[in-house]
């Protein structure tokens, strides 16, 4: 099966980036929205609170996949 190239990589990870980081962000908004509203972190809100840093999580592990595209484009320095 063929590789895919730094071209693809690259999009393929900023994808994932920008897909985790949206989730994350909307997930952060309605946790941080209840919250001011009164309702305590516990239940459904804890678990949207969880998944958002999982988001967080997903996001920064394909920004690694990005930098170590960046650092085999530039040559490997």
């Amino acid at each position: 099966m063929a590789q895919p190239t730094l071209k693809q990589r690259k999009t393929f990870a900023l994808i994932r980036i920008f897909g985790g980081m949206v989730a994350a962000l909307y997930l952060s908004f309605v946790v941080v929205t209840n919250m001011l509203a009164g309702h305590a972190l516990e239940g459904e809100l804890l678990y949207s609170a969880l998944v958002a840093l999982a988001g967080y999580g997903y996001a920064a592990w394909y920004l690694r996949e990005l930098a170590a595209v960046a650092r085999e484009e530039r040559g490997g320095r």
